[in-house]
């Protein structure tokens, strides 16, 4: 959900535990990016503040963001202004998603004063206004000047905060005038958007869940909306605006579970959300800065971990599209060299006949002494070479072809090998789900030579791999490898001889191991692990695949070989249905 003003009331109503904090240090890690490093009361925190479009927020951070080296001028104007000062006041403005953190400080001649920092936590429009104790801006993250708004951001202007857009106080009641508004609304308009528009410091989010509780369904439009539901709404926001005023918040965050059993969370509110039924699942926070931080955090994470997977992807497929040239270059040189013979032939030809050639002649006619019926051969000459030079030539050609056969014919089964290991990085990338599987991957691809400039070090990479997934079923074992770093560990660190080892047949996936308990390993085992490692392949989306599978002790990394490669043999291939972890229980 966006900030709206009610999870700001509530982030206020939080906050008013560090006033009276002072400010120790002062940080800019990004452009709009503030944070305080407070202590008080026998501790310290970090406050965060952030006028960033797609996360503005002001929360307590346990977060280390990264600072640049030279510290920007909004961040000096600050240490300069403010290191030192204590937090004498947090308040929301009106009921607008605006908080303005009143600072206690001195005047550089030591004079008490006070400064203030407003957080305008408004998407695309978000700003961090730095005023005097007279309300005059003294700067800005963000300059707008008249052109740009009805309103200007400059220093020295007196602040003034945006306009409210004439839209209903929710403090006050809504009823009449929240009906005639839904009345007069577009009957083909979705009823959270009209209700959003219509009354302050709500979002859609909390708009539909006020929908929802009155109708069953919040994707209602006004159109679908009967006087009945349209009252019980304004009833719904009214006990919700009561909680508000009560200040009896109960956030929560929304988490989507993937069919791989990974939770994510998509949103997070001061209330609780029903809305979406079973398709999220809603867990109860302490708080809803606690539960403000989870949601941006590990989004702003996921999405750092998303553009660090893409540009790795770049690299691999790139890597992967110069392999499968050279692939179809080497397959083509293989096939032309297939006419070696000939020109062995016609070199011998030539040099049994050379007598008979003359010198500028385009060709000549001689008895093959190869073909048993000794037919007449035409063999080509180059007019400008003698005939001495003609039957060098065709040596020439017969020896170059020999050698281009060998060549790549090792090369094709090279290329292969690191078509096939691309695939599988690749194929790690689009499953990562950390960022130590991006790190385990960057450092393979480092390694391999596929990314240049400055390299990990190595002796900072002493740490094992993130362990592989790991699966229960019927009181068996399942681990799965995320990427090649896993797979080498799990098949050749965790992996004993007796273990079963699991792998799908010519095509790029993870390595899965069933962990030996007693005796033969159950049919149906076998089945499951099968299916998970089709699962976690390029045969994801298939209805079948082949999962070949042998003792780990059949398995075996030749020297030399990429990380993930291995070869195995005395295996058996079972055909079953890629299996998703969260349908490994149906399966009990």
């Amino acid at each position: 959900m966006p900030l709206d003003a009610i999870a700001i009331r509530a982030e206020v109503q939080e906050l008013g535990k560090i006033e009276g904090f002072k400010i120790d240090k002062i940080q800019q890690p990004e452009r709009d990016v503030i944070v305080l490093s407070i202590r008080g009361a026998g501790t310290g925190h970090r406050l965060l503040i952030s006028a960033n479009s797609q996360s503005p927020r002001v929360t307590l951070t346990e977060d280390r963001p990264e600072n640049p080296a030279v510290p920007p001028m909004f961040c000096m104007l600050l240490r300069k202004n403010l290191v030192g000062g204590r937090i004498s006041a947090i308040r929301q403005i009106a009921f607008e998603r605006i908080i303005d953190i009143e600072i206690e400080t001195h005047t550089e001649l030591g004079d008490p004063t006070s400064r203030h920092l407003i957080c305008e936590l408004m998407g695309r429009n978000s700003n961090i206004i730095f005023l005097n104790e007279e309300m005059k801006i003294i700067d800005s993250i963000r300059h707008v000047d008249l052109s740009q708004s009805v309103r200007g951001v400059m220093p020295g202007l007196r602040y003034m905060p945006p306009p409210d857009g004439g839209r209903l106080d929710p403090t006050k009641a809504l009823s009449p005038d929240f009906m005639r508004l839904l009345t007069d609304a577009e009957p083909g308009q979705s009823a959270d958007k009209a209700i959003a528009s219509a009354v302050g410091g709500i979002s859609p989010l909390l708009a539909r869940e006020c929908v929802f509780a009155a109708s069953g369904d919040g994707n209602l439009k006004i159109g679908e909306m009967s006087p009945n539901i349209m009252q019980k709404t304004a009833v719904a926001l009214e006990k919700l605006f009561d909680l508000v005023k009560e200040g009896s918040f109960a956030p929560c965050i929304l988490l989507k579970r993937d069919e791989d059993g990974r939770e994510s969370v998509t949103d997070f509110a001061p209330f609780p959300v029903h809305q979406y039924g079973d398709k999220l699942v809603m867990r109860p926070m302490d708080s809803i800065n606690a539960a403000a931080e989870e949601f941006y955090v590990l989004r702003d994470r996921e999405a750092r971990m998303k553009s660090r997977a893409s540009s790795l992807l770049k690299v691999v497929s790139n890597s992967l599209n110069r392999a499968t040239k050279k692939l179809g270059l080497l397959q083509s040189d293989l096939a032309s060299s297939k006419d070696r013979e000939k020109y062995r032939i016609f070199g011998d030809l030539l040099s049994a006949n050379l007598h008979l050639v003359q010198r500028g002649a385009r060709e000549i006619t001689v008895m093959n002494f190869y073909d048993e019926n000794q037919a007449d051969i035409k063999i080509p000459l180059d007019e400008t070479k003698s005939p001495a030079q003609n039957v060098k030539n065709y040596y020439n050609k017969y020896k170059k072809a020999k050698n281009t056969e060998l060549y790549a014919g090792e090369q094709i089964e090279i290329t292969r090998d690191e078509i096939a290991y691309l695939e599988s990085v690749q194929l790690s990338l689009e499953n990562a789900a950390t960022p130590a599987e991006i790190s385990d991957i960057r450092a393979e691809l480092e390694d391999g030579g596929y990314i240049k400039g400055e390299k990990t070090n190595k002796k900072k990479r002493t740490s094992a791999p993130a362990e592989p997934m790991e699966f229960t079923f019927k009181g068996y074992t399942i681990l799965v490898g995320r990427n090649n770093v896993q797979n080498d560990y799990l098949t050749l660190k965790l992996g004993r001889s007796r273990d079963l080892w699991l792998h799908t047949k010519n095509i790029a996936g993870s390595h899965t191991l069933i962990k030996y308990l007693d005796g033969d390993f159950p049919p149906d085992v076998i089945e499951a692990a099968a299916g998970l490692a089709a699962h976690f392949s390029k045969a994801k989306n298939s209805p079948k695949a082949e999962v070949d599978y042998c003792p780990v002790s059949h398995v075996k990394k030749p020297r030399g070989a990429k990380a993930g490669m291995v070869i195995y043999e005395g295996y058996n291939t079972a055909l079953v249905k890629p299996l998703s972890p969260e349908k490994l229980h149906t399966k009990e």
